[in-house]
């Protein structure tokens, strides 16, 4: 099965776009109507014909097909995908057997003003729509092999987090049966490959930065525990404490998290609070581990116990806690924030190094290291014939020669579809080497963008 090009996923979206505007004013036998909805059945028709179904939607209000991200939309995409977030719709399910008429009903719900998430669901019903439904469905077939199966638990996790948080937001204590549900998933797909969901967390929303930061949390603690060898039981907690480690924010005055300057004496106890707050929301989430709130609570206790909550610096946590610890770590020095340059995924290992022994647990730090190699995945790296690759699978005995796209030629033209390549030695010889790590920003370059795809 191959991936949806950026130009296919772009196509669906403009016609789509283009349809919502036009529905309104014509009718479906009008060629300004007709003609684009004949090519959107076409088009849908043939990608079904390959996927199965296809999923759409918006991902923090940019527009997704399947893996396919589209980061840098043009303006009618990028329309689109704020009329879906306005609606609240994050996601839908096309199925096989779509017609040029559902879609015409469809685009009209799009552009009616008042339809909405909530009423979508039975407005279909209405009108008979019966190929594109509300959410992600899951096929009834087994989905292991399905190139887009990352980036939909990716998603899935930062709606489940999202909506978790707003709960909490709203004065009610969430079920954790979405938490927990997207847990199974999140393991599961670890279980299978250790490293599937690694290159994911290395995605930076930086206008949501506490849900995508506690999403990416999950997923380095989750692939950590696998790493250490823990049974599944417990990779379920652990990602679960990752998923909710922050989830005591949503008690911290908005102007205190998003305070771009240095906090206050004052401001900075009460962020300190994020941490007993949080583990006191967990403590009462029905179907979750008591240790996931033990670890929410000390996920700032450092180490050598000189961090917060200070009353709890002499109470004895688990090894779950601090692998949080070293998870939180490490995605908030490579994460780009108002107050801070992002550090580059090798750079961020030598600084977790100096932290070992005091702020993280050294053992934990080490293995932490191994488990992502010298040049870590999300690293823009040069190799030897000067083709720029981004690294996206660490090699399981070789630390030196990962799995990587290559994304630039060696007179540095982005290539229109990225050549995956592994650097370890096959048949007697290596693709090419390592040069050195290179700064994405100077090369502009969405790392993101080719970890979905």
């Amino acid at each position: 099965m191959s991936e949806i090009s950026p130009q296919t996923a772009q196509r669906v979206a403009m016609l789509i776009a283009s349809s919502v505007r036009t529905v309104m004013l014509y009718p479906l036998a009008h060629p300004a109507v007709g003609q684009p909805l004949q090519e959107l059945t076409a088009l849908l028709g043939d990608l079904l014909e390959e996927h199965g179904q296809l999923h759409l939607g918006q991902v923090e209000g940019t527009f997704f097909l399947n893996n396919r991200l589209l980061v840098t939309p043009p303006p009618a995409v990028a329309d689109l995908a704020d009329r879906l977030t306005k609606k609240k719709i994050e996601a839908l399910t096309v199925l096989c057997g779509v017609t040029r008429e559902e879609l015409f009903a469809f685009a009209t719900l799009l552009g009616r003003r008042e339809v909405g998430v909530e009423q979508l669901p039975e407005e279909l019903e209405k009108k008979g729509i019966r190929s594109i439904r509300v959410g992600i469905e899951q096929e009834e077939a087994s989905n292991e092999d399905d190139p887009g199966l990352p980036a939909r638990t990716y998603h899935q996790a930062l709606q489940a987090v999202k909506e978790t948080m707003r709960e909490v937001e709203h004065g009610r204590i969430p079920s954790g049966q979405w938490i927990n549900q997207v847990v199974d998933n999140m393991v599961s797909v670890t279980m299978r490959d250790p490293t599937t969901l690694l290159g994911l967390s290395m995605i930076k929303d930086y206008d949501n930065y506490t849900f995508s930061h506690s999403v990416n949390v999950g997923i380095l603690a989750l692939t950590l525990g696998s790493f250490l060898g823990l049974e599944q039981e417990s990779l379920r907690d652990l990602n679960t404490a990752g998923l909710l480690h922050d989830i005591g924010k949503t008690t911290v005055d908005k102007a205190i998290l998003n305070n771009p300057g240095k906090l206050s004496a004052e401001e900075f106890e009460k962020m300190k609070r994020h941490a007993e707050a949080g583990a006191e929301i967990v403590g009462k989430m029905k179907d979750i581990s008591p240790r996931v709130a033990d670890a929410v609570l000390g996920h700032h206790i450092r180490f050598n116990r000189t961090g917060y909550p200070e009353w709890a610096c002499d109470r004895e946590f688990s090894e779950f806690t601090e692998v949080v610890a070293v998870a939180d770590c490490y995605d908030a020095i490579t994460t780009l924030r108002t107050y801070q340059i992002p550090t580059l995924p090798k750079e961020a290992m030598d600084i977790m190094r100096g932290l070992a022994g005091t702020t993280l647990n050294a053992r934990l730090v080490e293995e932490f290291e191994k488990m992502m190699g010298e040049y870590p995945v999300g690293t823009l790296v040069r190799l030897d014939n000067n083709e720029i690759a981004l690294v996206v699978k660490p090699h399981p005995m070789e630390s030196r020669v990962p799995a990587v796209k290559v994304i630039m030629d060696p007179q540095g033209n982005l290539l229109e579809s990225p050549r995956a390549v592994s650097l370890a030695e096959q048949e007697g010889g290596r693709y090419a080497n390592i040069v050195s790590p290179v700064d994405a920003l100077l090369k502009n370059i969405n790392v993101a963008s080719y970890l979905l795809a």
